[in-house]
């Protein structure tokens, strides 16, 4: 039996027994109704035919000729009992067996007619023995010699009402069994090919569909079949499974296609980020300057480049570019540029003006796509700190100098591959030792967070300022780090692209850093281990001062980590490390709770393990390991000092 038989069966159960039971009640009161008028009509003849038969019986009142008349109407089917009474409402004559129910005696007795008419008077009454009657008085000389009573048994009319239901309901019911089968047959041809339909379509889920179409034969045939609806339906699942094999062909293709030019957008990724200097520091045996950057792409290739190059062994030539647009198109120009920028500013007369005129001048060639790029060129002689510099439309860099950030006036003219007739000026400044350029585009400061609201340049000159004192390297991250957490989800809308360049100066060459920003995750502590051996690599440090620095540090971090932050937020910890030979000074900072870990008391290695007061070891293993440790709570932050010799 199919579930559409079921729901149809359900429905006509239901319709069934509404219509049922209200004919049975219409029908069972205007057959009540009938029957009743019926049987009193009938009592009232009786009645009126027992009161006319012969005034003088009942006025003489012979008892057995009154018993002889009562007697003969009391076997009428219908009648329950048949008695007269007098005016006084004394019964001289009746049919009850063994003797009058009391219910009779109870009965109200009529009042006398009016003179001249003949008045029924119909009662119902419950008599024990008897049970419902209707009963029938009918005068005798218009009351004066009495009434004849007649009670018609109402149980033969409940028995009628229910035999003619009984028979109405079984009529219904065979009308209701043959609706049955007829409903099944007339179901079954509908729901055979819906069940072929709902099967067909199981089936296209796993259907290989590049083996062709694979419509059933018994689905085929139902349009020719069926000439409603359900052939509709036939016609539509076949031009479904068409166009499924139509759309999952050319989705295949498209598929094939994507994953051939994300392949490919992956490689040009590559031979992108290739092209500009990614490893750091670039040059380890020059101790006059730091230089640290960063391009982070939107997508898988972008329109923004930075480079520097030794123009001799005095001057280092430096430059950070943004083509307009992106994707594709913008990295093929930016490739172009950056090469040009390498062949023009390699030459012995280079100057920041010049470079950038020439370099419009080849790009303004043959540029049909007229596209432009804005560009900051710079040359830094790293003896005396002068930087000569000239700007192409682009945001002017800042310079950062004992906590002051400033941005550097502009000189130069408009963007690159504009108009090949343009001019560019020049601009210089003195850089002392300390001081950093910041270079950058404008996917930084134009990068919006959910709201549309810019980083802006006022917050990156706050984010500058509350990284004075740090190296290059530490600069770049603090700045991409703020963007990113300003911009949390957003999609990044340009790329973001970073170039900060420290000036030592030649007094300074024999003061090297290194910095680290931590997480408080331990493991972290692999990373931080990592930075150490690139610190001990620059300075030829011995195996033996490595493990110490090594292990003092993972006792600092392992302590701040595991005791000090109050919540499950993401902080950070930052580690710098810097050699003057022969002293290795290193300083942690972090913004957890104040602790001074110089005030924890040494714990008493004389007494067993058990009975130590907790705490206390991992300092005093840093004292073993270093030469002097210094505190201080700055800004609300702890910083710890650690200091060692070379032995």
């Amino acid at each position: 039996m199919s579930r559409l038989f079921r729901k149809t069966l359900v429905l006509m159960i239901i319709l069934f027994g509404i219509i049922a039971t209200g004919t049975s009640i219409v029908s069972g009161w205007n057959l009540y109704y009938q029957l009743t008028q019926e049987y009193r009509s009938k009592g009232a003849a009786i009645a009126r035919s027992i009161a006319g038969s012969s005034v003088e019986i009942f006025l003489d009142r012979d008892p057995a000729t009154v018993q002889a008349v009562v007697d003969q109407f009391a076997a009428i089917e219908g009648v329950a009992y048949v008695f007269v009474a007098d005016r006084s409402g004394e019964i001289f004559s009746h049919t009850f067996v063994p003797g009058i129910p009391p219910e009779v005696f109870a009965m109200r007795r009529p009042a006398p007619a009016p003179a001249g008419e003949d008045r029924l008077v119909a009662v119902d009454l419950y008599a024990q023995g008897l049970g419902a009657v209707t009963d029938i008085a009918a005068p005798i000389l218009t009351g004066v010699g009495g009434y004849a009573h007649v009670g018609m048994d109402q149980s033969l009319i409940r028995a009628k009402i229910l035999r003619a239901v009984i028979e109405q309901q079984g009529l219904m019911l065979l009308i209701f069994l043959l609706s049955v089968v007829l409903a099944y047959i007339f179901v079954n041809r509908i729901s055979r090919p819906l069940n072929q339909l709902a099967d067909y379509t199981r089936s296209l889920a796993t259907h290989d569909f590049d083996a062709g179409l694979n419509i059933p034969a018994a689905i085929e045939a139902l349009p020719q079949k069926s000439k409603d609806e359900v052939g509709n339906l036939a016609e539509s699942f076949m031009d479904m499974e068409r166009t499924l094999q139509r759309y999952l062909k050319d989705l295949k293709e498209t598929t094939a296609s994507k994953e051939r030019i994300e392949s490919e957008l992956k490689i040009a990724h590559e031979i992108q980020m290739s092209m500009v200097p990614k490893t750091f520091p670039p040059f380890p045996e020059r101790r006059e300057f730091d230089i640290y950057a960063t391009l982070v792409p939107a997508r898988e290739v972008g329109g923004d480049f930075y480079d520097f190059f030794f123009i001799d062994e005095q001057r280092l030539c430096f430059a950070i570019g943004d083509v307009s647009g992106k994707g594709v198109p913008a990295a093929l120009f930016m490739a172009l540029t950056k090469t040009l920028f390498r062949v023009t500013g390699g030459r012995q007369n280079a100057a920041a003006g010049l470079i950038l005129s020439r370099l419009n001048t080849e790009i303004c060639r043959d540029n049909d796509s007229c596209m432009f790029v804005t560009a900051f060129c710079g040359i830094l002689d790293v003896q005396t700190g002068q930087v000569d510099y000239s700007n192409a439309g682009h945001n002017l860099p800042y310079v950062m100098s004992n906590g002051v950030v400033t941005a550097l006036s502009n000189k130069g003219g408009m963007a690159l591959g504009v108009a090949d007739s343009a001019n560019y000026g020049a601009g210089q400044i003195v850089l002392k030792p300390g001081d950093r350029l910041v270079l950058y585009t404008d996917g930084v400061t134009e990068a919006m967070d959910r709201k549309n609201e810019l980083f802006s340049e006022g917050r990156l000159e706050a984010t500058l300022r509350g990284v004075n004192g740090r190296n290059s390297h530490e600069v770049v991250d603090r700045v991409v780090k703020d963007v990113q957490r300003f911009a949390a989800d957003a999609p990044q809308s340009d790329d973001i692209t970073l170039l900060v360049l420290g000036y030592a100066g030649l007094g300074q060459t024999e003061e090297r850093t290194l910095s680290a920003l931590l997480k408080n995750d331990l493991a972290e502590l692999q990373r931080l281990k990592q930075v150490v051996t690139e610190f001990a690599e620059q300075h030829r440090l011995a195996p033996e001062l490595v493990y110490r620095v090594n292990l003092a540090l993972d006792e600092i971090i392992t302590n701040v980590i595991s005791y000090g932050y109050e919540d499950s937020s993401e902080h950070e910890i930052s580690v710098h490390l810097s050699w003057n030979d022969p002293n290795i000074k290193i300083e942690v900072e972090d913004d957890g709770r104040h602790f001074n870990p110089l005030e924890a008391p040494p714990p008493d290695t004389g007494k067993a393990l058990v009975e130590r007061q907790i705490g206390g070891l991992r300092v005093h293993l840093v004292r073993k390991l270093m030469d002097d440790l210094e505190y201080r709570r700055e800004n609300n932050k702890n910083v710890l000092i650690l200091k060692t010799q070379v032995r």
